[in-house]
């Protein structure tokens, strides 16, 4: 088979998987009166597709945080900077009002370096948890300093890409980890602030599989079983992207049916407490995924966060809200912002050995 009808063969079988999942969206907004996916253990609303409310206070403030991190390679020597900001806009009436940055609209990087023999994936790891550790942290402060009444997190509200290492270097990081997300939580249900975290490329099948689970596992027929198995090869906002209007949201389902995974059992006890969904904050972008947790009533606090994602997700083609544009635009750091650094470090040690760049980056062909 040539190039040619190879392209078509990929061609042909994206259209008949688009096609699929186009006519199953047309499916549950057919059904959505009628059919009750809850209130059970594990959906909190009756109906699977929900309107968004216009609701939005006189007077809020919105705390968005986010982190950024460049890393390098050297001949002897990793190093990497990062900064995470916290942004709080606070809205009055409708506008915004005044914007307060913590801990300054420009923080100077924090530069580290790791001189522990470390495997790339080990590597990896160890970034994950310095960036997540300061992006928690500084949640934490800026929550104590400003007193948002809602935080937005660049991310889940649980820790991501993480395992509990089997490198000892690594473990005390992991436990630091631990430690701030429970802190933060801590400090999130004994005070006033609801707490949510915005995932804006989710990659999870989990509402799929519940669609399956819930919905098309009752129905007997061929194109039932077809679309059970496109729906066990689809990511959720693949089809919510089809099924989902601007200012609607899926029902709230557990963030984990299982408290069996690694990083659950580190918040045991807690698991009845977090809750996702998915929201469609604008019309030309796809669904965000809203990981949030709750110590009351997950409808009530979802329907709040939910509209004002809505209100303040105010570019038509990207559904992030713009406190969290923001934040992002503040803590993000260059290619260029670690060549000044490694400028600076090779004037003062000199063109040593460990601080030599990698050969690839100096082939002279």
């Amino acid at each position: 088979m040539n190039f040619q009808e190879k392209l078509e063969e990929i061609v042909e079988r994206i259209n008949f998987l688009e096609s699929r999942r186009m006519k199953f969206s047309r499916f549950l907004r057919k059904i959505n009166e009628d059919f009750k996916i809850g209130p059970e253990e594990e959906i909190k609303d009756p109906q699977i597709i929900n309107k968004v409310g216009d609701e939005f206070p006189n007077k809020i403030s919105i705390l968005g945080v986010d982190g950024g991190i460049v890393k390098h390679s050297y001949h002897g020597i990793d190093i990497f900077l990062m900064r995470s900001v916290g942004v709080n806009f606070n809205y009055d009436f409708g506008r915004l009002g005044e914007v307060q940055y913590y801990p300054s609209s420009n923080p100077i990087p924090s530069p580290k370096i790791v001189t522990e023999q470390l495997s790339e994936i080990e590597l990896n790891s160890y970034y994950n948890f310095e960036r997540q550790i300061m992006e928690i942290q500084t949640t934490i402060e800026a929550t104590k300093k400003l007193k948002p009444d809602v935080v937005f997190l660049d991310g889940s509200i649980i820790p991501t890409y993480v395992n509990k290492p089997e490198n000892a270097a690594l473990k005390p990081y992991y436990n630091t980890l631990i430690e701030k997300y429970k802190e933060l939580f801590e400090l999130i249900e004994n005070g006033k602030t609801r707490i949510a975290g915005v995932v804006e490329d989710s990659r999870s099948t989990k509402f799929c599989d519940i669609l399956n689970r819930k919905i098309m596992s009752k129905m007997s027929s061929e194109l039932s079983n077809e679309i059970q198995k496109i729906l066990e090869k689809t990511r959720d906002t693949n089809i919510l992207f089809y099924t989902l209007k601007r200012g609607e949201r899926t029902c709230i389902f557990n963030y984990s049916s299982t408290n069996n995974t690694p990083i659950m059992r580190e918040f045991e006890g807690m698991k009845k407490n977090f809750f996702s969904f998915y929201i469609k904050t604008v019309e030309f972008d796809r669904p965000i995924r809203v990981d949030f947790i709750c110590f009351d009533n997950p409808i009530t606090m979802a329907n709040e966060i939910s509209s004002i994602l809505v209100k303040t997700s105010c570019h038509a083609g990207y559904g992030i809200p713009s406190v969290l544009i923001e934040a992002d635009q503040r803590a993000k750091l260059s290619e260029k912002d670690m060549e000044i650094f490694y400028t600076n470090l090779v004037s003062k040690l000199g063109n040593i050995s460990t601080l030599f760049k990698m050969r690839r980056e100096m082939r002279p062909f």
